[in-house]
């Protein structure tokens, strides 16, 4: 039985409050019962007594022991507070972010009309040089959407490598999301140091991430590739990178960006003077993403090949391979209980004493 927060281990003990009324009523009775008599001289002298306050108060002493008797029952009945625990047990899945930080990821293709007319008002040379540019390129766009990705995750290991001509570690795994998200904001540092190398070894990003995989005991292992390009930098092939991660027991899901074709807004320095405005440019085909290769890499790991134009896309496949690598959780709620009977009790002795004290003393009735 529970009232409020409380819980009553014994709530068959409340039947005995029904006792209470019944002792009121004889109460009522035997003091109705009661008649006591004292003659006076003169009827005048009855008018003016006024009853004392012993008299008045008569009624507190039985009161006590009335009052006592319900924390008695309450007592009886123990009451608890509850208080609920939950065990949750993961089976969580580790996750390496391998992130393209070549050169061309600098490119702005994936721009809303709205964005590149906002960007052509601005002064290009400004917004070149102070960097600002970078939020609306490639990577700037897939840091957002991977940080989005890592807040939706919750029982999970992530890691992030980076590659351009070269890959490293920027993160091992870790379910320190705050300090992964920093990591993650500065990728754009890395990709201003290979502006001048447009290099791109996606092998060799897959080969990083897979070494941090190689070690994982969780129940499911999985490498998000994002590039914009073509492998033209790696030691170990694509292809031969996918191989390993399919004996691993590794799933490869492969994002690539960027537009197919078409015109882009992009920068152009003038020869002669130096300055730096805005123009457009055509995407030639050399710039296009390997999708064969991409989407063998996914194929032979049981994960899928994504393309995605613009930001929206983008969203839309880290939406879908979240739900696709969802954390198995088991969770075992019980509740854990806490007696509170002692104050009842406690309360309840109190009264009894405070009544004896005072029907020897104040109270004190004489025959």
């Amino acid at each position: 039985m529970d009232i409020g927060a409380l819980h009553f281990q014994n709530p068959e003990a409340f039947w005995l409050l029904l006792f209470v009324p019944l002792l009121i009523a004889l109460y009522v009775y035997r003091q109705q019962r009661r008649k006591s008599t004292i003659k006076f001289p003169a009827l005048a002298l009855a008018k003016k007594a006024v009853p004392s306050r012993r008299v008045k108060f008569r009624h507190i002493v039985p009161a006590l022991r009335l009052a006592a008797l319900v924390c008695f029952v309450v007592a009886l009945a123990r009451p608890q507070n509850a208080m609920e625990v939950e065990y949750t047990s993961t089976d969580g899945v580790d996750i390496m972010l391998a992130l393209d930080v070549s050169g061309s990821m600098s490119t702005l293709d994936m721009l809303t009309n709205a964005e590149q007319s906002k960007l052509g008002t601005m002064n290009a040379e400004r917004f070149w040089k102070n960097g600002d540019f970078w939020k609306y390129s490639r990577l700037g766009y897939a840091q957002d959407v991977i940080a989005e990705f890592i807040g939706k995750r919750h029982s999970d290991r992530i890691g992030l490598s980076a590659f351009g001509a070269r890959s490293f570690t920027q993160c091992p795994l870790t379910m320190d999301y705050g300090s992964l998200l920093e990591i993650l904001k500065a990728s754009d540092d890395l990709a201003r140091d290979t502006l001048v190398n447009n290099r791109t070894a996606i092998g060799d990003g897959l080969m990083n991430a897979l070494a941090r995989l190689k070690m994982s005991d969780a129940k499911s292992r999985v490498v998000i590739l994002l590039t914009d390009g073509r492998d033209n930098a790696s030691v170990v092939p694509p292809v031969r990178a996918a191989e390993v991660a399919k004996s691993l027991g590794v799933k490869v899901y492969t994002v690539g960006v960027g537009k197919k074709n078409g015109k882009i807004l992009a920068f152009q320095q003038n020869p002669w003077t130096g300055d730096i405005s805005w123009g457009e440019r055509d995407i030639t085909p050399e710039e296009g993403i390997d999708e064969d290769v991409l989407k063998s890499i996914a194929s032979k790991t049981g994960g899928r090949f994504y393309r995605a134009e613009n930001k929206a896309e983008l969203e839309k496949i880290y939406s879908e391979i979240d739900e696709l690598e969802k954390t198995e959780i088991e969770t075992i709620a019980y509740a854990r209980y806490a007696e509170k009977f002692y104050p009842w009790l406690l309360v309840g002795a109190l009264l009894i004493l405070l009544e004896l004290i005072l029907a020897n003393t104040r109270f004190v009735r004489i025959p």
